[in-house]
């Protein structure tokens, strides 16, 4: 695959999970407010783990597409 082609990939995909983190926030929010943090610490939380995902499954792709 071309660069290009895996470069749009990755910002779909990352468009695709921030704009579901943002549809979810609020009861997620909410949920970690219970355990005791604030509201700054659990949207850090949620944008954390968007963007670990996004380039955990990017990584994961990029090489299963690249060895083959």
């Amino acid at each position: 695959m071309g660069r290009k082609i895996i470069l749009i990939g990755f910002w779909l995909l990352g468009y695709a999970l921030g704009f579901f983190a943002w549809l979810v926030r609020t009861p997620v929010i909410n949920f970690f407010t219970g355990l005791g943090l604030s509201s700054d610490a659990a949207s850090a939380l949620i944008t954390g783990f968007a963007g670990s995902i996004v380039m955990l499954v990017g990584v994961i792709l990029w090489s299963y597409l690249s060895s083959s």
